[in-house]
Protein backbone atom coordinates (compact mmCIF):
# COMPACT_ATOMS: atom_id res chain seq x y z
CA UNK A 1 0.00 0.00 0.00
CA UNK A 2 3.15 2.37 0.88
CA UNK A 3 4.75 1.09 -2.22
CA UNK A 4 1.48 2.34 -4.25
CA UNK A 5 1.23 5.34 -2.16
CA UNK A 6 4.81 6.58 -3.32
CA UNK A 7 4.30 5.74 -6.95
CA UNK A 8 1.29 7.73 -7.24
CA UNK A 9 3.22 10.64 -5.35
CA UNK A 10 6.20 10.43 -7.76
CA UNK A 11 3.83 10.38 -11.09
CA UNK A 12 1.64 12.72 -9.72
CA UNK A 13 5.22 15.25 -9.33
CA UNK A 14 6.48 14.56 -12.47
CA UNK A 15 3.43 15.32 -14.27
CA UNK A 16 3.10 18.98 -12.69
CA UNK A 17 7.07 18.84 -13.68
CA UNK A 18 6.35 17.77 -17.34
CA UNK A 19 3.27 20.70 -17.37
CA UNK A 20 5.68 23.62 -15.34
CA UNK A 21 6.24 26.53 -17.64
CA UNK A 22 9.87 27.62 -17.61
CA UNK A 23 9.79 31.20 -19.18
CA UNK A 24 12.93 33.10 -20.96
CA UNK A 25 12.73 35.67 -18.42
CA UNK A 26 15.08 37.86 -19.78
CA UNK A 27 12.36 38.22 -22.86
CA UNK A 28 10.62 40.48 -20.32
CA UNK A 29 12.14 41.49 -17.02
CA UNK A 30 16.05 43.07 -17.08
CA UNK A 31 18.83 42.26 -14.35
CA UNK A 32 17.69 45.06 -12.07
CA UNK A 33 13.74 44.14 -12.22
CA UNK A 34 14.39 40.73 -11.68
CA UNK A 35 17.03 41.51 -8.49
CA UNK A 36 14.15 43.83 -7.33
CA UNK A 37 11.51 41.14 -7.38
CA UNK A 38 13.67 38.83 -5.94
CA UNK A 39 14.29 40.98 -3.04
CA UNK A 40 10.95 41.44 -2.71
CA UNK A 41 10.35 37.51 -3.00
CA UNK A 42 12.61 37.01 0.12
CA UNK A 43 10.94 39.05 2.82
CA UNK A 44 10.04 36.75 5.74
CA UNK A 45 8.51 37.83 8.76
CA UNK A 46 10.02 36.71 12.02
CA UNK A 47 8.93 36.24 15.15
CA UNK A 48 5.46 36.94 16.44
CA UNK A 49 5.21 39.35 13.72
CA UNK A 50 5.35 35.97 11.26
CA UNK A 51 2.28 34.53 13.76
CA UNK A 52 0.29 37.37 13.61
CA UNK A 53 0.69 38.41 10.07
CA UNK A 54 1.75 35.65 7.87
CA UNK A 55 5.54 34.79 6.23
CA UNK A 56 5.36 36.40 3.19
CA UNK A 57 5.31 40.84 2.65
CA UNK A 58 5.30 40.24 -0.51
CA UNK A 59 3.56 37.64 -3.41
CA UNK A 60 5.55 38.04 -6.40
CA UNK A 61 4.00 35.95 -9.85
CA UNK A 62 5.72 36.29 -12.96
CA UNK A 63 3.40 35.64 -16.07
CA UNK A 64 3.65 34.93 -20.11
CA UNK A 65 1.88 34.07 -23.24
CA UNK A 66 3.12 31.28 -25.11
CA UNK A 67 6.85 32.25 -26.75
CA UNK A 68 7.15 34.55 -23.98
CA UNK A 69 5.83 37.64 -26.68
CA UNK A 70 4.10 39.00 -23.16
CA UNK A 71 4.72 39.15 -19.40
CA UNK A 72 3.04 40.06 -16.50
CA UNK A 73 4.40 40.32 -12.98
CA UNK A 74 1.80 40.28 -10.01
CA UNK A 75 2.76 42.10 -6.94
CA UNK A 76 0.68 40.54 -4.40
CA UNK A 77 1.41 43.01 -0.68
CA UNK A 78 0.54 42.14 2.88
CA UNK A 79 -1.39 45.68 3.94
CA UNK A 80 1.11 45.77 6.70
CA UNK A 81 4.68 46.35 6.56
CA UNK A 82 7.27 47.46 8.08
CA UNK A 83 9.89 50.32 6.96
CA UNK A 84 12.38 48.00 5.28
CA UNK A 85 9.71 46.17 3.40
CA UNK A 86 8.18 49.56 2.37
CA UNK A 87 11.39 50.50 0.84
CA UNK A 88 12.37 47.63 -1.11
CA UNK A 89 8.34 47.19 -2.71
CA UNK A 90 9.00 51.55 -3.78
CA UNK A 91 12.00 49.92 -5.17
CA UNK A 92 10.34 47.53 -7.08
CA UNK A 93 7.92 50.26 -8.30
CA UNK A 94 10.95 52.32 -9.75
CA UNK A 95 12.19 49.57 -11.82
CA UNK A 96 9.07 49.68 -14.03
CA UNK A 97 7.70 52.08 -16.89
CA UNK A 98 3.96 50.58 -16.61
CA UNK A 99 2.51 49.99 -13.06
CA UNK A 100 -1.46 48.55 -13.34
CA UNK A 101 -3.18 49.38 -9.54
CA UNK A 102 -5.62 47.79 -7.69
CA UNK A 103 -8.46 50.47 -5.90
CA UNK A 104 -11.54 50.00 -4.98
CA UNK A 105 -13.87 52.76 -6.77
CA UNK A 106 -14.67 56.24 -4.73
CA UNK A 107 -18.62 55.24 -5.76
CA UNK A 108 -18.29 51.46 -4.23
CA UNK A 109 -16.31 52.50 -1.33
CA UNK A 110 -18.88 54.99 -0.18
CA UNK A 111 -21.71 52.61 -0.68
CA UNK A 112 -19.78 50.77 1.85
CA UNK A 113 -19.46 52.88 4.12
CA UNK A 114 -23.30 53.38 3.85
CA UNK A 115 -24.53 50.21 3.74
CA UNK A 116 -21.54 48.07 6.06
CA UNK A 117 -20.54 50.27 9.14
CA UNK A 118 -18.42 47.54 10.24
CA UNK A 119 -16.16 47.98 7.08
CA UNK A 120 -15.48 51.90 8.29
CA UNK A 121 -12.60 50.53 10.54
CA UNK A 122 -11.12 48.48 7.93
CA UNK A 123 -11.12 51.33 5.28
CA UNK A 124 -10.47 54.27 7.67
CA UNK A 125 -8.95 54.67 10.76
CA UNK A 126 -7.94 51.26 11.16
CA UNK A 127 -5.67 51.05 7.81
CA UNK A 128 -4.01 54.31 9.25
CA UNK A 129 -3.30 52.94 12.61
CA UNK A 130 -1.74 50.00 11.10
CA UNK A 131 0.42 52.01 9.56
CA UNK A 132 1.52 54.56 12.48
CA UNK A 133 1.95 50.78 14.65
CA UNK A 134 4.28 49.44 11.70
CA UNK A 135 6.23 52.88 11.37
CA UNK A 136 5.11 52.53 7.92
CA UNK A 137 4.04 56.07 7.44
CA UNK A 138 4.04 56.48 3.80
CA UNK A 139 1.45 54.31 2.95
CA UNK A 140 0.90 51.15 0.35
CA UNK A 141 3.38 50.32 -2.45
CA UNK A 142 -0.18 51.21 -4.11
CA UNK A 143 -0.09 54.59 -2.76
CA UNK A 144 3.14 55.08 -3.30
CA UNK A 145 3.35 54.23 -7.11
CA UNK A 146 0.45 56.69 -7.62
CA UNK A 147 2.23 59.36 -6.40
CA UNK A 148 5.58 59.06 -8.31
CA UNK A 149 4.15 58.03 -11.71
CA UNK A 150 1.62 59.72 -14.75
CA UNK A 151 -1.67 58.80 -12.95
CA UNK A 152 -5.08 58.34 -15.17
CA UNK A 153 -7.39 57.31 -11.92
CA UNK A 154 -9.81 59.94 -12.61
CA UNK A 155 -10.57 58.75 -16.04
CA UNK A 156 -13.57 55.63 -16.54
CA UNK A 157 -12.45 53.12 -19.43
CA UNK A 158 -9.39 51.72 -20.52
CA UNK A 159 -9.82 52.95 -24.05
CA UNK A 160 -9.60 56.81 -22.80
CA UNK A 161 -6.89 56.40 -20.79
CA UNK A 162 -5.08 54.76 -23.95
CA UNK A 163 -6.20 57.42 -26.03
CA UNK A 164 -4.22 59.77 -23.24
CA UNK A 165 -1.17 58.02 -23.00
CA UNK A 166 -0.98 57.73 -27.28
CA UNK A 167 -0.75 61.64 -26.60
CA UNK A 168 1.81 61.79 -23.67
CA UNK A 169 5.40 62.79 -24.00
CA UNK A 170 7.88 59.44 -24.30
CA UNK A 171 10.04 60.45 -22.63
CA UNK A 172 8.18 61.99 -19.52
CA UNK A 173 6.57 58.66 -19.48
CA UNK A 174 9.80 56.54 -18.82
CA UNK A 175 11.50 59.23 -16.64
CA UNK A 176 7.98 59.44 -14.33
CA UNK A 177 6.38 55.75 -15.52
CA UNK A 178 2.70 55.67 -15.99
CA UNK A 179 0.09 54.45 -13.06
CA UNK A 180 -3.02 52.97 -14.31
CA UNK A 181 -5.74 51.97 -12.55
CA UNK A 182 -7.35 48.43 -13.02
CA UNK A 183 -10.74 49.16 -10.71
CA UNK A 184 -12.53 51.08 -13.62
CA UNK A 185 -15.58 50.45 -15.56
CA UNK A 186 -18.55 48.84 -13.99
CA UNK A 187 -19.69 49.38 -11.53
CA UNK A 188 -20.20 46.02 -8.90
CA UNK A 189 -22.57 46.58 -5.78
CA UNK A 190 -20.40 45.60 -3.15
CA UNK A 191 -20.54 43.33 -0.19
CA UNK A 192 -19.07 42.23 2.65
CA UNK A 193 -18.40 38.49 0.97
CA UNK A 194 -15.76 36.89 -1.08
CA UNK A 195 -17.58 37.19 -4.03
CA UNK A 196 -16.74 40.80 -3.83
CA UNK A 197 -14.04 41.70 -1.75
CA UNK A 198 -12.16 38.98 -4.17
CA UNK A 199 -14.40 37.22 -6.90
CA UNK A 200 -15.71 39.82 -9.11
CA UNK A 201 -13.22 42.55 -8.49
CA UNK A 202 -10.54 39.95 -9.83
CA UNK A 203 -12.82 39.96 -12.80
CA UNK A 204 -13.07 43.70 -13.13
CA UNK A 205 -9.45 44.17 -12.49
CA UNK A 206 -8.06 41.00 -14.89
CA UNK A 207 -10.85 42.52 -18.23
CA UNK A 208 -8.79 45.82 -17.40
CA UNK A 209 -5.31 44.36 -17.89
CA UNK A 210 -6.79 42.30 -20.97
CA UNK A 211 -8.00 45.57 -21.96
CA UNK A 212 -4.26 47.44 -21.62
CA UNK A 213 -2.50 44.58 -22.88
CA UNK A 214 -4.06 44.32 -26.11
CA UNK A 215 -2.76 47.84 -26.99
CA UNK A 216 0.75 48.56 -28.52
CA UNK A 217 1.01 51.46 -26.45
CA UNK A 218 2.35 48.81 -23.45
CA UNK A 219 5.86 48.30 -24.65
CA UNK A 220 6.80 46.67 -21.92
CA UNK A 221 5.72 44.33 -18.64
CA UNK A 222 3.86 45.95 -16.30
CA UNK A 223 4.07 45.51 -12.22
CA UNK A 224 0.36 44.67 -11.46
CA UNK A 225 0.03 45.86 -7.77
CA UNK A 226 -2.51 44.11 -5.52
CA UNK A 227 -3.58 42.83 -2.23
CA UNK A 228 -1.65 39.37 -1.98
CA UNK A 229 -4.88 37.75 -1.41
CA UNK A 230 -5.97 38.46 -5.11
CA UNK A 231 -2.69 36.64 -6.81
CA UNK A 232 -4.31 33.09 -6.57
CA UNK A 233 -7.85 34.34 -8.68
CA UNK A 234 -6.18 36.34 -10.73
CA UNK A 235 -3.48 34.25 -12.05
CA UNK A 236 -6.49 31.49 -12.79
CA UNK A 237 -8.03 34.44 -14.78
CA UNK A 238 -5.00 35.30 -16.26
CA UNK A 239 -4.91 31.62 -17.67
CA UNK A 240 -7.84 31.80 -19.19
CA UNK A 241 -6.18 34.68 -21.07
CA UNK A 242 -3.28 32.62 -22.41
CA UNK A 243 -0.86 33.80 -19.28
CA UNK A 244 0.90 30.78 -17.61
CA UNK A 245 2.87 31.22 -14.44
CA UNK A 246 6.64 31.47 -14.68
CA UNK A 247 8.02 28.37 -12.87
CA UNK A 248 11.41 29.35 -12.65
CA UNK A 249 10.58 32.65 -10.79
Amino acid sequence: MKLKSLVLATSLLFGLQSYAKTCDLSKGLNKKQIRALKSAKRIDRVGPNRALLGKDVYTVDVLSTPGDEDFIVLLGEAHIKGPRSAIIGKKVVKRFKYRMLEGVPAEEVKYLYENFPEMKASLGWGRVLARVLTFNFFGSTISASDRRGLSYKSETNPQTILEKLAKQDDSKKAKKGVNLPLEIGRFITPSTDDSYILDARNVRMVENINEYMTSELIDSTPLVIIGAAHNKGMMELLEDSNFERCSNF
